[in-house]
């Protein structure tokens, strides 16, 4: 390796500020001694889909399950807050018509917001950030039915935060720390919705791929369109909007580069996200398109799962 070859070029990190939410039962093994095998499973598996359920209603995603612990990702502080209260809110129900142990099920959650560096090369549960660990000593540190929020969280909350009791400051995780509980009455957050069917102008030059792009979307809330340069995305755009552009990078009649760049010089298009394709993916590359205007990159040959994940984060991002 060359001295001068940095990490981020051998993984193509990219940073960004998420906010995470960790769920985990507590004294589970006491919980599961003794109890019917399939008791456990079922109740466990529930347990997994009330919170990925609740997760996705609040426009966010399950990462990484480990055990009895999980551990979620939201683009916003309030879907965060979301969760929390309304998983913590909707235990005493779950525990009564779904739980069929003989002890209740008891959660702790911690949430944090901070950077985290992602990558094509890594898939989510293989992170490593500082961040994570700060959401899971929070939720460690949590009370029985309890959230623990950062105050990096709690600052982005506002007003949404009025009924946290600041706990103090802790100088093992460098920030103030404040408490949730829930009361008798639920605290849902207005749930936003993403456009459905979403429009995604197409401006790619491979037929396998546009065949696989229609392929992944077709049936997936996405209403495509297919065009080859930018008059042409012009035109369709005349009687048609898109919410999203899928641009390659590796066109023939016009670098990516200036198609990137009239895109987002252009007033009719300048505001709508742009998805970057190609395959040159080194760091350099995927940063360049970063900088000069896109808001998401996918190396090709594209990946039906990476193409579904790209879009909606984007998508989340700029329309929730």
């Amino acid at each position: 390796m060359e001295s001068g070859a940095h990490l981020s070029d051998l993984l193509n990190l990219s940073s960004r500020t998420s906010t995470f939410v960790s769920v985990d039962v507590m004294g589970s093994t006491q919980i599961k001694t003794g109890q019917n095998e399939q008791d456990i499973i079922y109740t466990f598996l529930a347990y997994h889909k009330l919170v990925s359920d609740l997760a996705y209603t609040h426009h966010g995603e399950v990462t990484n399950i480990t055990g009895d612990g999980m551990m979620c990702r939201f683009q916003r502080a309030d879907d965060a807050a979301g969760l929390a209260e309304n998983l913590l809110s909707q235990l005493p129900s779950f525990n009564k018509k779904q739980n069929h142990l003989t002890k209740p099920l008891v959660l702790r959650v911690g949430v944090h917001t901070g950077e985290v560096f992602e990558s094509e090369s890594l898939t989510s549960g293989q992170i490593i950030s500082k961040t994570l660990d700060i959401t899971a000593k929070l939720q460690q540190g949590a009370e029985a039915d309890h959230a623990q929020f950062s105050e990096a969280t709690v600052s982005l909350l506002g007003d949404k935060a009025k009924g946290y009791r600041r706990v103090g400051w802790s100088a093992a995780l460098g920030t103030n720390v404040y408490d949730y509980a829930p009361g008798g009455q639920s605290r849902s957050r207005d749930v936003r919705k993403l456009p459905e069917p979403a429009h995604v102008l197409i401006i790619e030059p491979e037929l396998t791929e546009i065949a696989r792009l229609k392929k992944v979307l077709f049936g997936n809330r996405f209403d495509t369109f297919t065009v080859f340069n930018q008059n042409q995305a012009a035109l369709a755009m005349s009687g048609w909007t898109p919410h999203l552009i899928l641009l390659s990078l590796d066109l023939s009649w016009q670098t990516g580069w200036e198609l990137l760049t009239s895109l987002r010089a252009d007033a009719k298009m300048s505001h709508i996200p742009i998805v970057a394709t190609s395959y040159q993916t080194t760091g350099e590359i995927i940063q360049k398109s970063f900088k000069i205007g896109a808001n998401g990159f996918l190396r090709k040959p594209l990946d039906e799962q990476q193409i579904l994940k790209r879009f909606e984060m984007v998508l989340r991002e700029f329309y929730l």
